[in-house]
């Protein structure tokens, strides 16, 4: 069952942060596998751990990192300048060649191999040898939603972007569906020159497949298979190619760049009816895909990573990560790093570990990092009681219930044999007692088993009519399951309707289709979102944007069950799903679009216009109260960002002196960036991660008065006039200077100060506080969000 529909492929770390530490330095130690579930509904994260030592000897996959490549790859660095490398070391060549798993050699320098802690801590010694580390394992993490953000067909602000015609955009994730209908290339022009990828073969994916739209399909199982073994090819729910066999690929890059088909709905049914495309219509989409049963290697993703480098892309969507780690651990941040110095903006999910704080990952400045809101639609079936109470809860019942008024009952009241009434509740396999369920309503409240246990399959398959399921987490949000007939309440309303039940002598009750409504008031800031602040680097402000990520209806693999049960074998076009995953693609979808109005434009630049363009939500709302800890920079705004009068350009050079400010020694700055540390001069006095010229403010530790420096270029009219408008944070004085900045033909980019004061009063001393600096020109409102707050304590180191 898709409990949080988003299946966002999570990376699990190989040891506890502490061990990590030690085994990347030292090169042994013990290891923990985790496997990190997410499911839709419970948001939780299950530890399903073994601990076991790693002797000197034994063999695990190993990333040996070698820095950024910046030679052309007919001067020599090639697969066999690795398989050499590694043949110093084990002695001979041929152990060499059957080591290597991984050469990169495009926009990254390294390989990957199995080795021993033993043969991984000498390579590490090695001339030209950045680091070794171990490569870790990550699990899995529309018709309305492009119209709601105002990208909408026949808008004049999309005119001159041509919804994003000829801009390359890529997912890294499970595959793609090649026939499905959203790579449509009628009407297309020849592929763009630049562009250098491959529609790879493989099983069940003939290169025929590939065309004008999906221009380009690779697949990387070597890291997998080196651990796991060799892919079981006569398995029909694993294909190796590039094929997606999971679905949630299909969906985010459907999401991002899919061509418009009309007259689509759910299932045929009139739910969700509408024009199906992607942000990015008019681009051309290529796949990456990394991830297989179970897992998702980082060093299959580092050569997914490599080759979208040498491909071509010029926007990657990637819904994968990883807890909370330093950037010299994190392969996402090191791709993310070297896709970002070549011009390539990476887009990444924050993560669905919500509402707590400091849950937030992919923070790594460089990339967009992104929460997910809802948006002003919901799909809801009513359960009428007998008593002519109704209440209603998000579902997406879509097969006709007979309108007869049925018993209704609690599972806890009905256990099967030798089965306790709280064990039933839960409605796990064959929890309930088959002749008290056939025709009945079954109030289900699966707690913690929920991901584990499907309820309304074992409600069904003991003669059930329906299922109502009790859970604080699902009610935010319509999802597939297994047998349609199942509405989700909350646990006040369920203890309403338990109550009814056990006071009532013969409790029944109807459940009506769903209905689509629309007008629901929107943004909200999703549950399962995951807030900030940043415990790796606080005084950047993360997530970034917020944006679409709930009840998205978008493309799906006809070959991936649609509610993640197994047994479930229908074949679905389109899906619903939930989770930063799906708002991923949608900021990325924008990002293309503004890629196609401003082709010169750097990661930066089109980042920066996101982001001081977006609008803040409303912080009344619960699900809202933690400011912009909860959306960073506030809800994007695509027709906002084409023009966005000024933005604030980040360098690869300002990324490695925030490196700096985070006390990284040369050779920790070196594995995230590739780069000789005689590139890098670190301030000897150390300068606050505040001071990145980012495009929004934040200060963690605040106890005294600090100046940072921003500065900004011009890009609306040549002439131009802004000045500044201040909303103080609680408890926070903010001093600009100059409050005035003139720009002329001549001067395009110009720099201020902002001194952020301490006053009397200091909420922000236990609590995060927020405010803005709003430069204005009467056109423009170029808004930068301020954040103010204590220390953040990281929960992992």
């Amino acid at each position: 069952m898709q409990h949080l529909q988003e299946q966002q492929k999570w990376c699990s770390d190989p040891t506890t942060a502490e061990t990590l530490k030690t085994a990347m330095a030292a090169h042994n130690g013990s290891q923990l596998k985790r496997l990190i579930l997410w499911t839709l509904g419970l948001l939780a994260l299950k530890n399903m751990s073994a601990v076991h030592s790693i002797s000197t000897s034994e063999k695990q996959l190993y990333i040996v990192y070698m820095g950024s490549n910046k030679i052309p790859h007919a001067l020599g660095i090639t697969a066999e300048t690795h398989s050499d490398l590694l043949s110093s070391v084990l002695g001979s060549a041929a152990t060499g060649k059957t080591a290597l798993v991984h050469s990169y050699i495009h926009g990254l320098n390294g390989f990957s191999a199995m080795l021993s802690a033993s043969e991984a801590a000498q390579l590490s010694e090695m001339p030209g040898v950045v680091s070794t580390f171990p490569s870790v394992s990550c699990s899995l993490q529309t018709t309305r939603t492009w119209d709601y953000m105002g990208v909408n067909l026949d808008g004049e602000s999309w005119t001159s972007t041509n919804f994003g015609k000829d801009v390359i955009v890529a997912t890294i994730d499970t595959g793609v569906w090649p026939e499905h209908e959203s790579f449509d290339d009628e009407g297309m022009d020849p592929i763009p020159e630049k562009w250098k990828g491959e529609c790879e073969t493989g099983q069940s994916f003939p290169e025929f497949y590939c065309n004008r739209k999906l221009i380009g399909a690779r697949y990387f199982s070597e890291g997998y298979e080196a651990i796991w073994g060799q892919i079981n090819t006569s398995d029909p729910t694993v294909s190796l190619s590039p094929r997606d066999t999971e679905g949630h690929g299909t969906h985010t890059i459907t999401t991002l760049g899919g061509s418009r088909t009309t007259n689509v709905s759910f299932q045929g049914t009139g739910l969700a009816v509408g024009t199906a495309r992607g942000g990015a219509s008019n681009a051309r989409v290529a796949a990456y895909k990394v991830c297989w049963p179970g897992s998702c290697q980082t060093a299959d993703i580092l050569a997914a990573f490599d080759m979208a480098i040498h491909d071509g892309v010029d926007v990657i969507s990637i819904s994968l990560g990883a807890s909370a780690i330093d950037y010299f651990y994190d392969s996402i941040a090191i791709g993310a790093f070297h896709a970002t110095d070549k011009g390539i903006l990476v887009v990444a999910a924050g993560g669905n570990s919500g509402p707590s704080k400091a849950t937030v990952s992919n923070g790594a400045p460089w990339i967009l990092t992104a929460a997910a809101s809802s948006i002003d639609r919901e799909f809801l079936s009513d359960i009428h009681l007998g008593n002519n109470v109704t209440y209603s809860g998000p579902s997406l019942n879509t097969e006709k219930i007979d309108p007869n008024v049925y018993p209704l009952v609690d599972a806890g009241n009905i256990p099967a044999q030798n089965i306790t009434s709280t064990d039933a509740r839960m409605c796990g396999p064959d929890s309930l007692d088959a002749k008290k369920v056939k025709g009945n309503i079954v109030v289900c409240v699966p707690g913690d088993m929920l991901g584990i246990n499907y309820p309304e399959v074992e409600v069904y398959d003991k003669g059930g009519v329906a299922t109502i399921m009790v859970d604080d987490e699902l009610k935010s949000y319509a999802q597939v399951f297994r047998h349609p007939a199942v509405t989700v309440v909350s646990q006040g309303v369920g203890s309403h309707i338990l109550s009814y039940i056990n006071s009532t002598r013969s409790p029944v009750a109807t459940m009506t289709l769903s209905l689509q409504y629309l007008g629901i008031p929107a943004p909200i800031a999703a549950k399962f979102s995951s807030r900030g602040p940043n415990v790796i680097s606080p005084d950047v402000l993360k997530p970034d944007l917020i944006a679409p990520g709930v009840s998205i209806l978008a493309g799906w693999s006809p070959a991936a069950s649609p509610s993640e049960d197994p047994s479930d074998i229908r074949t679905f076009q389109y899906n619903f799903l939930s989770g930063t995953s799906m708002s991923t693609p949608h900021i990325a979808g924008v990002a293309a679009l503004l890629k196609a109005e401003h082709p010169d434009w750097s990661p930066a630049a089109i980042k920066s216009a996101l982001m001081t363009t977006a609008t803040p939500l409303d912080s009344k709302h619960n699900q809202n109260s933690h400011g912009d800890l909860t959306w960073g920079s506030g809800h994007i705004d695509p027709k906002g960002a084409i023009d966005p009068g000024l933005v604030y350009n980040t360098t690869s050079g300002d990324y490695k002196l925030f490196l700096c400010s985070m006390n990284y020694t040369d050779s920790q700055i070196r594995v995230v960036t590739g780069t000789d540390t005689a590139h890098v001069t670190c301030p000897k006095a150390r300068v606050s991660a505040s001071s990145l010229n980012y495009p929004t403010i934040a200060a963690s530790n605040f106890t005294n008065t600090i100046t940072v420096v921003r500065t900004v270029t011009n890009v609306g009219a040549p002439t131009a006039t802004y000045r500044a408008e201040i909303d103080n944070p609680a408890g926070v004085r903010v001093r600009v200077s100059p409050d005035v900045l003139n720009f002329t033909p001549d001067t395009e980019v110009l720099s201020y100060t902002a001194t952020l004061e301490p006053m009397d009063t200091q909420p922000w001393l236990k609590n995060w506080v927020f405010g803005a600096l709003i430069w204005d020109d009467g056109r423009h409102r170029v808004r930068t969000a301020i954040a103010v707050g204590p220390t953040v304590d990281s929960p992992f180191f």
